[in-house]
């Protein structure tokens, strides 16, 4: 028996190494609980709120989609503070949530600059773009019905927009701060159904559920100038036609004194450029253009385009894009304030973009956006806050280890955890069936085995399996 024991802490003791990584180590890593100490105010009784933060990272990773989830589920044995102590934090609108997502990715652009080198800097970007979070409950506050472009069904749907700022170092995508957004009103009717809380003015709580009432250009301008007095200076801001208005452009490029360019799409409308001292807008340049036959192909991307400099009043002089990809019949602008770049240099910064859209799946389909089912604000923005966290955690795992993609990583720590699950059950299958062996032996006289079930060697025996399949995981984090 002692011999199979010790086989099945060998096995587990191998697979321990990776929860310890990214549960302990990479919380150690990153300074989770100095950060939290200098950012949170702390009471003087009561779990620390790192330790609550800690709990609640972990929670996506071991397939738990809310707090009820976890307080139901077979890890509830393991978890020594009760579920009061969750919501306090979740529902608290003076949590600094913001901070503390900018604390944590600081913490990840200093750890990663010892990767790399001066002369391997690579192109670095904000990129910003919004993401639909579709609900279903109406009473949720500041719910609102939402246009979702990504969907099949037409209309609108229930639910929340999420503009988020990610920054781009030349590998990784880091989430850097994010608004949340209501569009189209409920009804009135309904509009009274819904949750309503008093924040406490100016405070955290406050101010988010003002920002929800700014409209998604002048909040994309405001986490902009955030960024960059965090200490985030990239070469490009890229952003989709939606966002760029002359008041964007002409913003974003007077934030520290133009040290940003702007590349991105850029709406076919009536907006006019000058073009040898004449006035004109994309339709009647396109005209020009063809006339002049300036027209080429480029076969790394498979399109013909036209490339021209042009005055942008407001703005100053900017290069302009116009190209056709295969199968398409109407012409695509794109603009960048760097003159100098070439289309095939303009096509792969832009194209960089699109990490930000790989955040928002992983972010939706392993780290559970969107899953938090509180009517209060303050704990869906808690909830967000902490799986953008998690985030920033697995990318640092990833980049530091041979992980192709972060959901390639979430699955092996996953099925780690859920074999820590599996080895708890078996633990409590033994200890039952232990049990009624005991209990029948007992009854029948032979042996009076009910004191041992209260001795020291079945309580080290006890001690042997939970050390050895559950290794303290939740117990003791900051062991």
């Amino acid at each position: 028996m002692q011999k199979n024991i010790n086989e099945i802490k060998t096995v587990l003791e191998k697979h321990e190494y990776s929860i310890n990584t990214i549960i302990c180590d990479v919380a150690k890593k990153f300074k989770l609980k100095t950060i939290c100490s200098q950012i949170i105010e702390c009471k003087n009784s009561g779990y620390k709120p790192s330790d609550i933060i800690m709990l609640m990272v972990m929670m996506p990773l071991m397939l738990l989609n809310s707090v009820h989830s976890l307080y139901k589920s077979q890890y509830k044995n393991t978890v020594a503070m009760k579920k009061d102590a969750i919501y306090r934090l979740k529902n608290n609108e003076k949590m600094p949530w913001r901070r503390l997502l900018y604390a944590i990715s600081k913490q990840f652009k200093n750890l990663v600059s010892e990767y790399t080198l001066e002369k391997d800097k690579k192109i670095t970007a904000f990129i910003i773009d919004d993401t639909s979070d579709i609900r279903v409950g109406e009473k949720i506050e500041n719910i609102s019905f939402i246009h979702d472009h990504t969907s099949n069904k037409k209309g609108s749907r229930l639910g929340f927009k999420h503009l988020m700022l990610g920054y781009f170092d030349g590998v990784s995508i880091l989430p850097l701060d994010f608004t949340t957004h209501k569009e189209k009103p409920l009804s009135p009717k309904k509009r009274k159904m819904q949750y309503k809380k008093d924040a406490i003015k100016n405070s955290n709580g406050y101010k988010r559920r003002k920002e929800c009432k700014d409209d998604k250009i002048t909040s994309a301008l405001k986490m902009i100038k955030r960024a960059t007095k965090n200490g985030f200076s990239p070469n490009y801001v890229l952003a989709d036609s939606w966002f760029t208005s002359l008041k964007f452009i002409s913003t974003v490029r007077n934030i520290k004194n133009g040290s940003m360019h702007i590349i991105a799409g850029i709406k076919n409308d009536k907006r006019h450029y000058v073009y040898q001292d004449m006035n004109m807008n994309g339709k009647e340049l396109i005209v020009k253009l063809q006339k002049e036959g300036k027209q080429k192909r480029c076969r790394q991307w498979n399109t013909r385009y036209f490339e021209v400099t042009v005055e942008y009043p407001g703005v100053g002089e900017v290069k302009l894009y116009i190209c056709r990809f295969p199968y398409q019949k109407k012409w695509r602008l794109f603009i960048s304030t760097d003159v100098n770049l070439t289309f095939t240099k303009m096509m792969e910064t832009y194209s960089v973009r699109w990490t930000i859209e790989i955040m928002f799946k992983e972010l939706k389909q392993h780290l559970h956006l969107g899953k938090c089912k509180s009517q209060d604000f303050d704990a869906q923005i808690a909830d967000i806050t902490i799986s953008l966290i998690l985030f920033v955690f697995l990318s640092y795992y990833k980049r530091v280890s041979d992980y192709e993609s972060l959901g390639t990583l979430f699955i092996a720590i996953k099925d780690d955890i859920c074999e820590k699950n599996l080895a708890q059950r078996i633990w409590e299958m033994f200890d039952e069936l232990l049990s009624v062996v005991i209990n029948l032996i007992s009854k029948n006289g032979m042996v009076d085995l009910c004191q041992f079930q209260q001795s020291l060697e079945y309580v080290y025996l006890k001690e042997l399996f939970e050390s050895s399949f559950l290794n303290n995981q939740l117990l003791s984090i900051d062991k």
